[in-house]
């Protein structure tokens, strides 16, 4: 299902290049769930992002669901996100729109149906706690809960593969065990 084939990302610099992923092989088959582990820097953020095509790698290849990542066009690395879903680690929300908003937005950048979509955020809001917040903007929240906000819209199109760049990191141990 993704694989890496001694994937390299560089970074150029003035005093040289940067190396953030050095020939890094993997296969992931469906079903397995995998965890990159390395300290501040190491390139973990980087290597996941080659997977959905936000990061292009410098060498090697990316191969998800049988397409080579670095190959493909943008129409078809939109294609390919649709089936990609993506915890980040600085949320990424939208400011100026409603957190039930912001999650009716990813469903209608996918394509979701329109007259399902109310009920689908209802429903995720409810997954991870957050049922009362739907006309709530982001800038009100706790980090927690805008991390909760995050995972609902990385799942609200039941993606066939889930990225978690330190998806829990802004959790108590208590809402990091529900949401996993």
């Amino acid at each position: 299902m993704i694989q890496f084939e001694n994937v390299s990302v560089l970074f150029k610099q003035k005093d040289g290049d940067l190396i953030a992923v050095d020939k890094v092989s993997l296969h992931v088959k469906k079903g397995d769930i995998y965890g990159i582990v390395g300290g501040s820097g190491a390139g973990k953020s980087t290597l996941v992002r080659t997977i959905n095509g936000l990061q292009k790698a410098t060498s090697g290849s990316v191969i998800v669901d049988g397409q080579n990542v670095g190959t493909l066009s943008t129409k078809e690395i939109r294609i390919l996100r649709q089936k990609v879903g993506m915890i980040f680690q600085h949320f990424n929300l939208i400011s100026r729109k409603t957190v039930g908003q912001n999650i009716e937005f990813a469903l209608k950048v996918q394509k979701y149906p329109k007259d399902k979509r109310r009920a689908r955020t209802k429903e995720l809001l409810e997954l991870v706690g957050l049922e009362d917040k739907q006309d709530v903007y982001p800038a009100s929240l706790s980090g927690g809960q805008k991390q909760r906000v995050g995972i609902a819209r990385a799942l609200a199109t039941e993606p066939k593969i889930l990225l978690c760049d330190e998806a829990t990191s802004a959790l108590d141990v208590q809402t990091t065990g529900e949401i996993v």
